[in-house]
């Protein structure tokens, strides 16, 4: 796959000022974002910087929808989140967003159990009946195969969406460390 394919876009208002920013490849610009962003007409759909890395383009895009800001933070933006994760690293909700969760949350009764697996980590118990029910699965070199795919981001479903270094590495050391080979 070619490195420079990413590209940031923009959404524009009628009096052309932005209300969306992303980053894509192939056609991202013109795909549907889900229900809270609309997408405009086409001439209202403007590429803002073409031909670069995944990693330039995902800065720029970040660094612009900061310029801006994002109405739940003030500013202009109908973003959410900061690109893939809401909390980016050196993120933080302003003290206004802040008080919307905590009146959102405010009144709310959990049982003892909710409260309980709002703690996160499984129990060992838990991890080993995971474990026990995975034992004997086998995956199919077909299987195998469209994954690798997916991951390289050599299927046209994907859009060139792959895994990060962080979470293939992992998946590997997992595999090798269960017996599995490609």
């Amino acid at each position: 796959m070619q490195d420079n394919i990413f590209y940031v876009y923009q959404y524009l208002r009628e009096d052309n000022t932005p209300y969306y920013i992303g980053k894509g490849s192939y056609d991202r610009i013109n795909e549907y974002h889900g229900k809270n962003i609309k997408l405009p007409a086409k001439e209202l759909r403007q590429f803002v910087k073409t031909d670069m890395s995944e990693k330039d383009a995902f800065d720029f895009e970040i660094s612009l929808i900061k310029h801006y800001g994002r109405k739940l933070d003030g500013g202009i933006l109908e973003n959410i989140k900061l690109s893939r994760w809401v909390a980016q690293a050196g993120w933080k909700h302003s003290e206004e967003t802040k008080m919307k969760i905590s009146e959102k949350n405010s009144g709310k009764v959990r049982t003892e159990q909710q409260r309980t697996n709002y703690k996160g980590t499984k129990t060992a118990e838990h991890a080993e009946k995971i474990q026990q029910a995975n034992l004997g699965k086998t995956i199919s070199k077909d299987v195998k195969q469209k994954i690798s795919d997916g991951l390289k981001g050599n299927v046209p479903w994907n859009k060139g969406i792959t895994g990060t270094p962080w979470s293939l590495a992992k998946r590997t050391a997992y595999m090798k460390s269960k017996g599995v080979s490609e």
